[in-house]
């Protein structure tokens, strides 16, 4: 059984949250009113970000990044059917489900590397590459509109493979079958979302405390042992 919060993902969330956090405690409330000061500009001066609506967006992505994982995590100890008889709609509600999570994980994480400018230009791309990102446009958000070098094709799934073996039978327009192990691709998106968020956790040190740098190498060890704390 995974323990959500004993999770990589959750680990680093938790981490970027303190930073912030503790900016937040040391901020003199007083005298930023006095200066007319908006605590959404003291924020995007703290962090460097290029936007005082960044706060929303900051706040934003980590809670959907933190609801998102908790879905993952659930599907990940109890799969498809838990070795229940679900009825198949239930089945392919877990199914949509586990996939719409990680796609919105994903879009948290590209929101929040986009903020701190970590946001590479490959990075949808490397999304894109990952065979949970077509599970998901071919089963869940695409499946009769897929678009495919510029024309567009469909896919379904065969009903007999929703099981919890995780491996499912997708089926394209040629009729043609091709089996997709969903609990290797969830772990594989997982691996990558994790080095994604330990970057993205450097940079809001590396931003956050430019000036002071005891504080700065203090946290960049600290995030180094929670990269290797699972």
């Amino acid at each position: 059984m995974i323990e959500y919060e004993h999770t990589l993902i959750r680990k680093y969330e938790n981490f970027i949250r303190e930073i912030i956090n503790s900016s937040v405690r040391r901020l003199d409330f007083e005298n930023l009113e006095n200066n007319q000061v908006r605590f959404v500009d003291k924020i995007k001066e703290l962090f460097k970000f290029e936007s005082s609506n960044s706060w929303s967006f900051l706040t934003s992505s980590l809670n959907t990044l933190g609801d998102s994982n908790f879905a993952i995590v659930s599907f990940q100890n109890f799969n498809i059917d838990n070795g229940k008889s679900l009825n198949t709609g239930e089945k392919y509600l877990r199914l949509y489900g586990v996939l719409s999570s990680i796609y919105i994980h994903f879009r948290s994480i590209a929101t929040l590397a986009d903020l701190v400018k970590t946001k590479s230009n490959n990075l949808e791309q490397e999304f894109k590459n990952l065979d949970i990102s077509f599970l998901r446009n071919a089963i869940s958000a695409h499946p009769v509109n897929y678009n495919e070098n510029k024309s567009k094709s469909n896919f379904k799934i065969a009903r007999y493979s929703l099981n919890d073996s995780g491996m499912l039978e997708i089926i394209n327009m040629k009729n043609e079958f091709k089996t997709y192990d969903l609990n290797k691709a969830i772990n594989e998106y997982l691996i990558f979302s994790e080095r994604l968020l330990h970057l993205i956790a450097q940079k809001f040190i590396i931003n956050r405390y430019s000036s002071s740098k005891i504080k700065k190498d203090e946290l960049l060890v600290k995030l180094e042992n929670i990269k290797h704390s699972c």
